[in-house]
């Protein structure tokens, strides 16, 4: 049996600076930890993430 996969975008301003895959959608804590992480990894510092579940949520 197949997993269904969640996509989540992490947008900076309007760009998409990272894409994340996981089999549940991230709670906030989660999204907050991939998003430092895009920081260090130098894509940029994400204000919104979207998942394709269609949930919005602002980091700031």
């Amino acid at each position: 049996m197949a997993k269904t996969v969640i996509v989540h975008r992490f947008y900076e301003g309007e760009k998409c600076v990272l894409m994340s895959e996981w089999f549940e959608p991230m709670n906030m804590e989660q999204l907050k930890e991939r998003a430092q992480r895009a920081i260090e990894w130098g894509y940029g510092d994400p204000d919104i993430v979207t998942d394709s579940t269609g949930r919005l949520v602002k980091l700031k």
